[in-house]
C-alpha cells in the first residue's frame, strides 16, 4: 500500500489522526480537482489543434486521417506544449498514489504499535489494498497514454481523446482509493478515541 495527502503527523496520536481526516484527507478533492482542471487544459490544447482532423484518401479507416497542411503546422506549433502538459499530469497521479500509500502505510502502522483492536480493521485494509491495485493500474494506464503524442501520427486527436478517457478514469480510481484510505485512518482513529476516553474517566474517578 502506498499513498497521498499533505501536514501529516499521524505517528503522535489522536491530534495526528485528526490532521490527516481533516486537512490531509479533505485537501484531496481540491487535488483531484487541479487534476481534472490541467487535463482539460491539455484536452482543450489538443483539440483546438486537431480538431478539423478529416479524411484525405479515400477508403483510409475512420480516425486515421493525416492533418491537413494547415491543421498539421497549427498542431506543430504546440506539439510541445501538449507533451509537457500531458507528463506533468501523468506525474501529478503517480505522487497522489504514492502519497495516499505513505498514509495508509502510516495508520497501519500506529494501529499494530498501539496494539488495539477494530473489529473491521481487516476488511477496511483489503479494501485499501484492493483500490490502491485499481489505481495503480489507472496511472500506469495514464502514463502509457500520455506519450508518444505527434502531429505527424496518423490520428493525434484520437491519441488526445484516448489520455482523456485513460484520465478520467485515474482521477476516479485515485478517488476511491483516497476514500478507503479515510475510512482506515477514521476507523483507527474511533478507536484511539475510545481509548482515550475510557483512560480519562477511569483516572476521574
Amino acid at each position: 500500500m502506498r499513498k497521498h495527502i499533505h501536514k501529516f503527523g499521524l505517528l503522535g496520536a489522536v491530534l495526528a489522526f485528526a490532521i490527516v481526516s481533516g486537512s490531509t484527507v479533505l485537501a484531496l478533492p481540491s487535488r483531484a480537482a487541479v487534476h481534472a482542471q490541467s487535463a482539460d487544459t491539455a484536452t482543450t490544447s489538443a483539440e483546438g489543434s486537431v480538431s478539423s482532423h478529416k479524411p484525405t484518401t479515400a477508403g483510409r479507416a475512420s480516425g486515421q486521417a493525416h492533418l491537413a497542411a494547415a491543421q498539421m503546422k497549427s498542431c506543430q506549433n504546440r506539439q510541445k506544449a501538449i507533451t509537457n502538459i500531458m507528463a506533468r499530469i501523468s506525474d501529478r497521479g503517480q505522487k497522489q498514489l504514492t502519497l495516499f500509500g505513505t498514509i495508509a502505510t502510516r495508520v497501519e502502522t500506529f494501529y499494530t504499535d498501539k496494539g488495539k483492536t477494530l473489529s473491521n480493521y481487516d476488511a477496511l485494509v483489503a479494501d485499501v489494498n484492493a483500490k490502491q491495485a485499481a489505481a495503480q493500474a489507472a496511472v500506469t494506464t495514464t502514463s502509457s497514454d500520455s506519450t508518444g503524442f505527434s502531429c505527424d501520427g496518423s490520428d493525434p486527436k484520437g491519441f488526445v481523446d484516448t489520455f482523456k478517457n485513460s484520465l478520467k478514469s485515474e482521477i476516479s480510481a485515485l478517488q476511491d482509493y483516497r476514500t478507503s484510505v479515510k475510512n482506515l485512518t477514521v476507523g483507527v482513529k474511533s478507536v484511539q478515541s475510545t481509548t482515550a476516553s475510557t483512560t480519562n474517566d477511569g483516572g476521574n474517578q
